[in-house]
């Protein structure tokens, strides 16, 4: 009995799936049918042709008259900027939009005073690194004159030690005199 409903549930699973995948194919042959008939195909044009009169050249001298509404604007344009920022004080009275520009031309006077004044700052912060520098050489040959002294006053007290040591060795000499020396 088991045996038969295992075979009748398995002979239903394939009929089953016999069924999805001729459903499957049937919809994508309709589909792809139903494209087909969609897409227009265009018939072949054929080249035609057409009778025409025609007529000897002949050489002739015509001028054009053109008439045209616009704007002219040049091909080559400058851009000018001053080397220096600041206000302007006085302005070329020929300084125009589109104007023409010669080299040389005096065009615009900025204000010094900002030039003017960071040119001082400038040589003040000069003056006192100089004055700063000369200070440093100064404190430079200090130090290197008390290095001097210093390893000189180390000299004597080395040949004091010495000479403290040497007369304690003779027994003339006492044990602090070495020490203090």
């Amino acid at each position: 009995m088991r045996f038969l409903r295992q075979g009748l549930i398995g002979l239903f699973l394939v009929s089953l799936t016999l069924g999805l995948l001729a459903y499957a194919g049937q919809t994508v042959v309709s589909a792809v049918q139903e494209r087909m008939a969609r897409e227009v195909r265009v018939p072949e044009r054929k080249e035609r042709a057409f009778a025409v009169r025609t007529v000897r050249a002949v050489e002739t001298e015509i001028t054009p008259t053109l008439t045209a509404f616009g704007q002219i604007e040049s091909r080559r344009t400058l851009e000018i900027r001053a080397q220096a920022t600041g206000v302007i004080t006085e302005l070329a009275p020929e300084f125009i939009e589109g104007g023409i520009v010669r080299a040389g031309q005096f065009l615009a006077r900025i204000d010094p005073a900002d030039a003017q004044s960071a040119l001082d700052r400038a040589r003040t912060d000069l003056m006192d690194t100089r004055a700063e520098a000369r200070e440093a050489a100064r404190a430079l040959d200090l130090a290197r004159d008390e290095l001097a002294a210093r390893r000189e006053q180390a000299e004597i007290q080395d040949r004091a030690l010495a000479r403290q040591r040497d007369l304690e060795a003779r027994g003339v000499g006492t044990l602090t005199a070495v020490e203090s020396a």
